[in-house]
């Protein structure tokens, strides 16, 4: 009896999908292995070389051995070629940002452009926005300087710009300092406009002369659709149609967005295959007619090729519709000229055609999402819809079932994607989808045509379109109804990289269910990613035996938070508040939930000051909070009150430590309040009776201050003297002069001192004075001005910084 035959699994037939891993590794690599453009360009010339030498001339000479090396170099070829393209972009991309570099001297200055707009929108705080490739700046209305670079401008959001894509204009702006990501939960709004080639941003003060450019863009024809959007549908609902018709989603409120993707329905504002498959649809009725001639056929091709590109122009070129796009193409060439039509190898296509153009694509989460959810479909459905006994596999039934069986493969799919860049996961996105899919058939196909027909006449249109915007109607209930309750998704955090490996072997194996002797191959690669999964969480998780210190970067504000060697939570004080904003929902909340942090074991206020409990509301809101320890300084503001309100409202403990007492959080801390002192007569400025405390965690200490300055500084002084020296001090009232005094100083001798305030103040901070006898006491000086967040741990025996 002979051996069983190996499976051998069946590449010939996916030529594209190892081309496409090829050029992903080659991009990846390129991505983390920093070498120079010359060395990736003598890499991809040597793996050329070799192929062609192993292919032409060795092959004919060794026929196995040189043909299984020029597979070999081929694959290293396309490797290297891919290595190189990404090397390119990535240079010309910084090479156009360094040229721009002179443009960040003028920050907070105005200037005179010209340029031709690239694109324009809103941004997501409603203010008009316009990229534009500057050709030319005129400085201090003297200099002019020809070096093109490409600016992101701000507009005023009261007033209606006539601008679109593809017009030249003239303006006077001001530049805005190029923003630095400040604490580690914040996205890197720098990092994201240099990979839009974007070396600048500021301000559009004023328009001062504009015109069409004459270049052929899109931008006109998308601002066309737009503006029939808004005579189409009423006010509340015309933002909404734009996103599902086109992917425009910047109308959309923040709230709304939320509810989008907490009820697993974001994916129909993305304007993907399905919408494409909408309106592809009714061409493919008539394919059957077209198959007779060969006229017929390319007749029939042109009419698609102008049909996807025009939408996929409306929607501007996204990456998700151009997917869809070519593979619609793709499927529709092989039917109408009889070719083979395997969907994962044009998937593969579709993919190699979009990163041969743009080879930074590959880090796009739209990218990412598109293609990995198509695979998904395309490897998962065919075994998922055998488990559907056959009579409901057809008919309305079926299509119904259907829905609901790709909405569940596509949401558990994409799982670790999903809780990799949004820490949450839709659980309820099945049924929401299953109550709107079958409507955006009609919606989407009827939507369009209106949109594009309207200005023949505006009022019978508008009316024609009442049964589109109900549909609207139900669509923006279904998200709000479902998306706006805690139940409809979970969050994560920690995520494990080594996930990625288990989704994709639990992929794999599902697809390859009723191979044998490939499953259990599969199968053993499954047990080894999960265990590797096991051990990195293992090695992740915290042991909490050391003291965690974080300066948040909130401005002329303070706000430390503390996690502790048993892992308990403190915050001392919580930043700033402005009529436009507030720390706790700017940085506070976004930075626990980054964390995943959802209860507070204590907040420490130090004063009443708006930039040291701004942002107390919003988490008495958002947080649970054990307990509240602050000054027993009564102060009379608005925001004092409302935070005291609504602290009894919730039954929050509150605390007016004096001098002499302890605060108990955590067993290995011992926390010892130094000041205000009892009975200290009340003055006029609350920032000398602040909550000053010694934390002293093993060996180590750290002493914060609040805003005490001179007077304070010298009761605690004098009543504790040597007791004061800490390893580690944050500077009293953001280093002004009053504070950080001789008299003080001399006591504490910090190792580290580290002052909370924003690098433009109209208070002078940080004061000259102070910073001289800041830097005469201390060996190492923090500024969260100049550093961002600033972060430490402590061992119990040393403390070092960390970084993020």
């Amino acid at each position: 009896m002979g051996h069983p035959i190996p499976y051998r699994f069946p590449f010939a037939a996916y030529p594209a999908v190892r081309i496409m891993l090829l050029l992903m590794a080659g991009i990846t690599t390129a991505h983390v292995v920093k070498i120079s453009i010359l060395g990736g360009l003598l890499l991809f010339a040597g793996c050329l070389l070799l192929w062609g030498l192993f292919e032409f001339y060795v092959r004919k000479k060794l026929i196995l051995a040189g043909g299984n090396l020029s597979s070999l170099f081929y694959m290293m070829m396309i490797f290297s070629s891919a290595f190189f393209m990404h090397q390119a972009g990535e240079y010309r991309k910084l090479t156009s940002i360094n040229d721009a570099a002179p443009v960040h001297l003028f920050e907070w200055e105005q200037a005179e452009i010209s340029g031709i707009v690239r694109s324009s929108g809103r941004s997501g705080s409603d203010r008009p926005v316009f990229e534009v490739d500057v050709t030319s700046t005129l400085f201090q209305h003297t200099t002019e300087w020809q070096q093109p670079y490409r600016i992101r401008l701000y507009g005023d959001r009261n007033q209606h710009y006539q601008i679109q894509a593809g017009d030249f204009i003239q303006a006077m702006i001001r530049f805005y300092a190029f923003p630095e990501r400040r604490n580690p939960h914040e996205f890197d709004y720098g990092g994201w406009l240099h990979n839009r080639k974007i070396a600048a941003h500021g301000e559009l003060a004023a328009l001062k002369h504009t015109k069409n450019s004459g270049i052929f863009n899109w931008g006109p024809f998308r601002a066309y659709v737009q503006r029939n959007a808004d005579l189409l549908f009423d006010r509340e609902y015309a933002g909404l149609a734009k996103a599902l018709l086109l992917g425009y989603k910047d109308e959309l409120t923040p709230e709304t967005r939320l509810e989008f993707s907490r009820s697993g329905l974001s994916h129909i504002m993305a304007v993907s295959g399905l919408h494409v498959g909408f309106i592809v649809a009714p061409f493919w009725l008539i394919i059957p007619f077209l198959w007779g001639s060969e006229k017929g056929k390319w007749f029939g091709l042109i009419m698609l090729t102008v049909l996807l590109t025009g939408y996929a122009g409306l929607t501007g070129f996204s990456p998700s519709v151009s997917r869809a796009s070519l593979m619609a193409w793709l499927i529709t060439y092989g039917k109408l000229f009889h070719k083979v039509r395997n969907s994962i190898n044009l998937t593969a296509v579709a993919a190699i055609i979009i990163l041969l153009i743009n080879p930074q694509q590959l880090f796009e989460i739209g990218f990412q999402l598109s293609f990995s959810a198509v695979f998904i479909i395309l490897l998962l459905m065919p075994q998922t819809q055998k488990m559907v006994p056959y009579k409901y596999r057809f008919g309305i039934r079926g299509a119904f079932i259907s829905i609901i069986l790709v909405s569940i493969v596509v949401q558990v799919g994409l799982f670790p994607i999903l809780i990799f860049y949004f820490g949450e996961f839709s659980i309820i996105g099945p049924v929401a989808n299953a109550l709107v899919v079958p409507l955006l058939s009609l919606t989407v196909p009827i939507g369009l045509v209106l949109a594009l027909i309207t200005p023949l006449s505006a009022t019978v249109f508008h009316l024609a379109a009442k049964p589109v915007q109900l549909s609207l109607l139900w669509i923006h209930n279904v998200a709000h109804s479902l998306g706006s309750h805690t139940f409809s998704y979970i969050t994560f955090d920690n995520t494990a990289i080594s996930l990625f490996f288990v989704w994709l072997c639990m992929i794999f194996l599902i697809a390859s269910i009723h191979i044998s002797m490939l499953r259990w191959k599969i199968l053993i690669l499954l047990l080894v990613s999960l265990n590797v999964m096991f051990m990195e969480l293992a090695y992740k998780k915290p042991a909490y035996k050391t003291l965690e210190i974080t300066f948040l970067d909130v401005g002329q504000a303070d706000a430390i938070h503390l996690r502790t060697p048993n892992g308990k939570h403190l915050l001392i004080d919580t930043g700033r508040w402005s009529p436009m904003s507030n720390s706790g929902d700017r940085v506070l909340l976004p930075y626990f939930a980054h964390i995943g942090i959802t209860r507070l074991d204590a907040v420490i206020l130090s004063h009443p000051h708006a930039d040291h409990i701004g942002g107390m509301p919003a988490l008495l809101e958002n947080m649970e909070i054990a307990k509240i320890y602050q000054s027993d300084y009564e102060y009379d503001s608005m925001l004092y009150q409302t935070m005291m309100n609504l602290a009894r409202q919730k039954n929050i403990p509150i605390t007016y430590p004096a001098a002499g007492d302890i605060i108990e959080t955590d067993p290995a801390l011992r926390i010892f309040i130094v000041g205000p002192e009892h009975n200290t007569p009340r003055d006029r400025n609350p920032n000398n009776h602040s909550v000053a405390l010694k934390m002293v965690y093993g060996n180590t200490s750290i002493l914060f201050s609040g805003d005490a300055e001179t007077a304070q500084e010298a009761r605690i002084a004098n009543r504790y003297g040597d007791f004061l020296k800490s390893d580690l001090y944050k500077a009293g009232h953001h280093a002004s002069n009053t504070s950080s005094t001789e008299v003080f100083m001399q006591y504490i001798e910090p190792d580290i001192t580290v002052a909370s305030l924003a690098f433009r103040n109209v208070f002078g901070h940080p004061g000259t004075d102070a910073v001289t006898r800041i830097h005469k006491y201390s060996e190492k000086q923090k500024y969260t001005s100049l550093e961002g967040a600033i972060r430490f741990v402590s061992n119990g025996n040393q403390i070092h910084r960390l970084n993020w």
